[in-house]
This record gives C-alpha cells, sequence and structure tokens, in this order.
C-alpha cells in the first residue's frame, strides 16, 4: 500500500512496485483503512497541506507507533520519521537536487552489499539528527542522513526517490523492501 502525499513522482513509484509483482493500493494520510491487511506500506514524498499540516504529522505519529507491518519512507517519508522520532530537521542552505551519489557507512538492511548507490534527489530539508530511534546508515557529499532504520522496528526511510535513479540503481531498495514485506506476511 502507498500513502500519497501528492507526489510527483506517485506513477514512477507505483509502476515500480508493480514491476515487483505486486498489488498496490493507494490510500491518502489521514484515510481510515486497517495498515495490517496490508504486506507493507510506503510513504511516498510529495508534501503535506499547509492547512492540515500539524494534524497530517500528528496522524502519522499514531500510524508509526501502531503499524506492525514493514514501512518504507520516501524523500518527505525520511522527514515525517524524523518528527515522528524526535530527530532534528532543518532548511538546508542549498538544495540537493538531481543525481547524487549515497555513500553507506555501514550494510543498510535495503541495499546489502551495496557501498554506494546513484540516485534522484530533490530536498530542501534534510534531518540533521536521528534522535533516539532512528539509525543512520548512509549520507551524501551534502547531506548526512540518507537512509535510516528504526531501531526495533521494521520501518526505513531514505532522503533520496529509489523510483527514480540512473541505472535503476535505486530500485535494489523498493525490491528488498517489497522482499522483506512478502517474507514478513509468510511468517504472520
Amino acid at each position: 500500500m502507498v500513502l500519497d502525499n501528492k507526489s510527483e513522482t506517485l506513477d514512477k513509484l507505483i509502476n515500480s512496485l508493480k514491476g515487483f509483482k505486486v498489488e498496490v493500493d493507494i490510500k491518502k494520510p489521514g484515510e481510515i483503512f486497517q495498515p495490517n491487511n496490508y504486506c507493507g506500506i510506503v510513504i511516498s514524498g510529495g508534501f503535506l497541506p499547509g492547512d492540515r499540516y500539524r494534524e497530517l504529522l500528528a496522524w502519522y505519529k499514531v500510524f508509526l507507533e501502531s503499524v506492525q507491518r514493514p514501512v518504507l519512507g520516501i524523500c518527505l517519508g525520511l522527514r515525517i520519521f524524523g518528527y515522528c522520532y524526535g530527530a532534528r530537521i532543518r532548511k538546508m542552505e542549498k538544495e540537493e537536487n538531481g543525481i547524487v551519489k549515497i555513500f553507506f557507512h555501514r550494510e543498510y538492511p535495503l541495499a546489502p552489499g551495496k557501498k554506494e548507490l546513484t540516485v534522484y534527489e530533490t530536498h530542501l530539508y534534510e534531518l540533521f539528527s536521528t534522535g533516539n530511534h532512528l539509525e543512520n546508515y548512509g549520507s551524501s557529499a551534502i547531506c548526512k542522513i540518507q537512509a535510516v532504520k528504526h531501531r526495533s522496528k521494521p520501518q526505513y526511510a531514505v532522503q533520496f526517490h529509489p523510483e527514480i535513479s540512473e541505472n535503476n540503481e535505486g530500485l535494489i531498495i523498493l525490491e528488498n523492501f517489497v522482499n522483506l514485506c512478502i517474507q514478513t506476511f509468510r511468517q504472520t
């Protein structure tokens, strides 16, 4: 299931997920649904409307605390994780936009065996601390937090857009997330 935050790349994300032979439902944040009826949930990039910003962040906080399925946050999804888990967020001096190389400090569970990925980014805000619940696995030349995992839950987030990447390198994140979701679902 994909939570659509008005992402400009929603079609690419859905097509990428469908390329792994999975069904995809689309929901809006704040919508009532049973998250445990899905194998996993992706929080898309995009934006939160100003008039509902605080309401939707409060909804996401309850959602992330209660969901039992794997979750992947993309771009805005990383900032949502940051807000919900006590990380610090700031506006960057310069927007990170275009093709960027991500370097992993240690093996990221959604990119096993990879030391780096060439990915697409477009963001002006960044996490500059992870708080107590998130662990950072990767960075770029100008953004030190690019790929996180919750310390005790199957919740992951990346600053970049894995659905848009040079040579499809970012797709490894989506593929491994789908495989994790299927494996987790079979165990329940």
